[in-house]
């Protein structure tokens, strides 16, 4: 049974009651009887990562590969990138790429051996290596750290190791005191919590390796150390002119100039990674979490898939088995819409990679079970008219997939923007989008319920297109006989765009 729906696009309320109770069956049926999880995976591989494991992080649930350029370079990296290219051309994978820049972070400089310092221990802080002379001088590769903070500021040192209080700024050096016992090993990180910092958004090293990973199709940049819209802007410009117009751009929230900045950065960027490493860090910790539900909210204004990361699953670096406050960590991620959630010394570094997606996806799912989106909740702000008829199309689209319990969207992508925004609303079923673009088809793996097809083109009428998806779905075992199936279009024809929606009784 097939039923066929020319919309006009305008708000409707009717049987909220039923809707609701729609909703919540739905949800406990669809994602768990297919098994399908709606939240990503991210996992973090070093660039030596052994290959024959991608294969099973892929089948233990991840969507989304990173490489943290921090460590890795392109000549490092270029094996690792191109067996993952080979495994996703040969359908043994469906994995996006993610490259994590360096970014123009401040380090101490190079150390043979730790040093040790004193609590009350005065020592100083230069910006030029040829003038220390004392062996507890300290290097920092900033030079503008002199300009940039004042007497009574406070300098967190490797990542909250060591905490200072700089007593004297001078022309070529700033004198600290210690205000703990630390051991300061070779190129450590410095923050300087609530400090403007005059550091461009790349560095040459970013440059490169981005440049580097348009070669290799790489789908995500995540930008590290973003501090305003304009850094993004900047990013966006640079791929732009050297053939990245399809690499989105992931900025990486990590200060508290970021915070204050956090509407312009959400609105430039293609989605936001929480990153609560050098956040909570930058700030007290604890408010982190109230500045992640404030990225969250933020993400969910402008419609912007966001990751969360950092220690979901630290414990698993050593241990078998996750701690009960990071299983419960990973569950409130879910229960809070997150879009996606990453591992990183886990899956990197980790004795057991593979079981900490295992338990990461198992987690997932049961969040899922009890997790009802009522998508009223959610509101993409957007001025352009094209994007407003997709937005209320895809808010359309989910309501009525409520209410009719179907078991699955299906949405036909060109550009991917209709499928993003049926994401943004966040749906209770998977999303399946067929694409003909390769781009577009490794750009939805951050994207919360998206799960994208690859085809080789469309057909000229909606029911072409029909007829193909529905075979895919058969042959993948995705639905079966009375399967309700909401399939999302849009045409552009001389009379404009036509919105499309129909509905499918397998």
């Amino acid at each position: 049974m097939e039923v066929s729906l020319y919309i006009p696009l305008f708000s409707q309320r009717k049987n909220l009651a039923i809707a609701e109770l729609f909703r919540i069956f739905s949800l406990f049926f669809n994602s768990y009887y297919y098994g399908m999880q709606l939240t990503k995976i991210i996992a973090t591989v070093r660039d030596d990562y052994a290959k024959e494991k991608i294969p099973q992080l892929f089948d233990a649930g991840v969507d989304v590969i990173r490489l943290n350029f921090t460590h890795a370079t392109p000549e490092t990296a270029q094996d690792l990138m191109q067996e993952i290219q080979r495994l996703n051309a040969e359908r043994k994978t469906h994995l996006s790429l993610l490259l994590d820049t360096k970014g123009p972070d401040i380090r101490t400089g190079v150390r043979e051996t730790p040093l040790a310092i004193s609590k009350n221990q005065i020592f100083h802080l230069l910006v030029e290596e040829e003038k220390m002379t004392e062996e507890s001088d300290i290097f920092c590769d900033y030079p503008g750290i002199l300009t940039d903070v004042t007497v009574g500021q406070q300098i967190i040192i490797d990542s909250g190791l060591l905490l200072v209080e700089v007593l004297e700024v001078h022309q070529d050096r700033l004198v600290l005191k210690a205000l703990n016992d630390a051991e300061i090993g070779s190129r450590r990180h410095i923050n300087l919590p609530g400090v403007k910092i005059g550091l461009p958004a790349m560095i040459e090293k970013d440059k490169t390796d981005i440049l580097f990973g348009i070669k290799m199709g790489i789908a995500y940049v995540a930008a590290s150390f973003i501090r305003t819209g304009e850094n993004v802007k900047e990013i966006r410009a640079f791929l732009d002119k050297n053939g990245g117009e399809s690499v989105k751009i992931i900025s990486k929230i990590e200060n508290k100039e970021a915070i204050d900045n956090l509407e312009a950065i959400v609105q430039a960027s293609d989605g936001v990674m929480i990153a609560r490493g050098d956040l909570g860090i930058e700030m007290p910790i604890h408010e982190l979490p109230v500045y992640q539900k404030k990225i969250l909210d933020m993400c969910f204004v402008y419609g912007k898939p966001v990751i969360i990361a950092t220690e979901l699953m630290k414990s698993m670096v050593s241990n078998p088995f996750p701690t009960r406050a990071e299983v419960s960590d990973v569950y409130n991620s879910v229960m809070m819409r997150a879009d996606a959630v990453m591992l990183s010394d886990e899956t990197a570094v980790g004795k057991y990679p593979i079981k900490a997606v295992e338990y990461m996806a198992k987690t997932v799912k049961e969040a899922e079970k009890t997790t009802n989106n009522k998508h009223k909740d959610f509101d993409i702000q957007t001025t352009e008219e094209p994007e407003i008829l997709k937005k209320a199309l895809a808010r359309y689209a989910l309501m009525l997939a409520d209410e009719i319990h179907a078991k699955l969207i299906v949405v036909f992508s060109y550009s991917g923007n209709l499928a993003r925004y049926l994401s943004a609303l966040k749906p209770n079923q998977p999303v399946i989008s067929f694409t003909a673009e390769e781009s577009v088809h490794y750009s939805f793996g951050i994207n919360y319920a998206i799960i994208s097809e690859k085809i080789e083109k469309f057909g000229s009428h909606m029911s072409e297109d029909q007829e193909m998806a529905i075979s895919i779905l058969k042959e993948k075992k995705l639905v079966k006989k009375g399967d309700q199936i909401l399939f999302v279009g849009e045409r552009i024809t001389d009379q404009g765009r036509q919105p499309q929606l129909r509905i499918v009784q397998m």
